[in-house]
């Protein structure tokens, strides 16, 4: 985890963060301050946020005339698997076309895009994915975000795409990977069914907002994999979650090992979307 009590030096660059009410874009703004951001929600409505509906509004009905901005972070969208495949034409539209308008928006402000993709533009054969692999998604969200990619490819000469793994963060109830058994234990369940198939490269979510502001300020471009240094299968979190809690907390918790896919899943979940982080290193 990277420390937190460093501090930057102050920048010149100023962010348009599209999705801030997310849950990284939540601590990205909290990170930036400010000063260097401004930012969006639709949902869920915050302090200091502007609101913007990315599928009926433009980005001139949100960026006054006298703002500058030098990168824009694209972090909306439906970054739910089951409900892109349930409702494909209303995920597509959100998810695609209105990314792809927003590009188009930036690239004629000037405004460089950084685009928040996935660690599901991988079929998750084989693991240990680096940004010169093949991309090949076997779910509709992993397919989104593959077309808005390689838009962005093709439509501009500097841009980011920071493909994430699964993002975790340290607060009861921020319904993340860790938390969320938290919150079942401390509710006095005693079994917990967990995928022992899935392997992938989690990374707490204050590291990401880190690495995404320090692409910028080393000037980065082009495709990273911000993802966690170590491979974890799902299984092994919770083992390593429960002995730290033995510590703490008299319980007496039964893991029922399953596949990922034994699941109510609406696709297949591909079984190893594991990344190396070393081009970001």
């Amino acid at each position: 985890m990277i420390d937190s009590t460093t501090h930057v030096h102050e920048s010149s660059n100023r962010y348009l963060l599209l999705g801030a009410s997310s849950f990284v874009g939540r601590h990205l703004f909290q990170q930036l301050g400010h000063s260097a951001a401004v930012g969006t929600y639709f949902n869920n409505a915050k302090k200091y946020m502007r609101y913007f509906d990315s599928v009926t509004m433009s980005l001139g009905e949100i960026i006054r005339p006298d703002e500058r901005f030098t990168h824009a972070v694209i972090l909306l969208g439906d970054s739910q698997p089951d409900s892109c495949h349930a409702d494909i034409i209303k995920s597509q539209k959100l998810n695609v076309t209105s990314i792809v308008q927003i590009i188009d928006s930036l690239v004629s402000y000037n405004i460089i895009p950084i685009f928040i993709s996935s660690q599901f533009v991988f079929d998750g054969v084989r693991g240990g994915y680096t940004e010169e692999d093949t991309v090949n998604p076997i779910l509709v969200y992993g397919q989104q975000k593959v077309a808005v990619e390689n838009y962005l490819k093709d439509r501009c000469e500097a841009y980011l795409v920071l493909r994430l793994p699964h993002v975790y963060g340290s607060v009861k109830g921020d319904r993340t990977l860790l938390t969320s058994w938290l919150d079942q234990i401390l509710k006095g369940e005693t079994r917990i069914r967990c995928a022992a198939d899935q392997r992938f490269s989690p990374i707490y979510v204050g590291d990401v907002a880190e690495a995404i502001r320090a692409t910028v300020e080393n000037s980065c471009v082009g495709t990273y994999h911000v993802a966690g240094p170590q491979i974890y299968a799902r299984i092994e979190l919770l083992n390593i979650l429960l002995s730290k809690l033995e510590d703490r907390l008299d319980i007496d918790i039964e893991i029922e090992a399953c596949s990922i896919n034994e699941f109510d899943v609406a696709e297949a979940r591909p079984i190893d979307v594991s990344m190396s982080p070393n081009k970001l290193i």
